[in-house]
């Protein structure tokens, strides 16, 4: 009797070891099952569903929008560019002087322009020996400052004749002139010795500012110069402004 007793206890102890084990066992695969729609095998967050997007910035949204969304931003930023562009182009042109005597830059000192000018000798011939020098005087009338800077042109003329001075080899610097200030530059020219036949007598000389295309008529009053129109070397030139 007590070996029958004993077979019946391990027997209910053994079914209900095995339902114990088949309601883990049920519980374990439906939690499994959920699990493994939300941590991919590495451990690391899964991909989203299917139609969402992720854009440039990290956040999410539908393909769609997301796309959108990328283009619009991109297009705005090239928008932003191109105004800088166009503001830093603009400044550009406006920073380029030209060499015909324009305005510079704003904000900075102009170029004497030729209608701005009052031509005057300030000195008309002087000098020893054979090489003198007539000076001209250059007064800015603008009535605000302006800059010069290279060489005048000058041509000695008469009624028959006209000579175009060359330059020295001198280095021009640039001259601010504030209203009604003035500055200069030097004609130097050969008067002829005895027995010279290669000369002439100017009435005019003609000159022109620097940059500019107007020119100005002074009477001439050095006399009779050596004329050496072909020479490589003249004794004959002019200097820049400010020398």
């Amino acid at each position: 009797m007590s070996k029958l007793r004993n077979r019946r206890t391990n027997i209910r102890k053994t079914a209900v070891a095995v339902t114990g084990a088949a309601a883990l066992l049920a519980l374990l695969t439906a939690c499994n099952g959920t699990a493994s729609g939300s941590v991919s095998a590495a451990g690391g967050t899964a991909a989203p569903a299917a139609g969402d997007s992720t854009t440039a910035d990290g956040s999410t949204g539908g393909s769609t929008g997301g796309s959108t969304g990328g283009s619009g931003s991109g297009s705005s930023g090239t928008g932003s560019s191109g105004s800088t562009s166009g503001s830093s182009t603009s400044g550009g042109s406006s920073s380029g002087g030209s060499s015909s005597g324009g305005s510079s830059a704003t904000g900075s000192v102009p170029v004497c322009q030729a209608s701005q000018l009052g031509y005057s000798w300030a000195d008309s011939g002087s000098g020893t020996g054979q090489q003198k020098h007539a000076v001209v005087a250059f007064t800015n009338k603008s009535g605000h400052s302006c800059t010069m800077y290279g060489f005048p042109g000058v041509d000695l003329v008469n009624s028959g004749q006209k000579w175009s001075l060359p330059r020295t080899n001198a280095t021009p610097r640039r001259v601010t002139l504030a209203n009604g200030a003035s500055t200069n530059f030097a004609i130097t020219f050969l008067v002829p010795a005895q027995g010279d036949s290669s000369t002439f007598t100017p009435t005019t000389a003609v000159i022109t500012a620097p940059n500019q295309r107007t020119s100005f008529d002074l009477p001439w009053h050095g006399g009779a110069v050596v004329l050496q129109d072909g020479a490589t070397h003249p004794g004959s030139y002019i200097g820049p402004v400010g020398e």
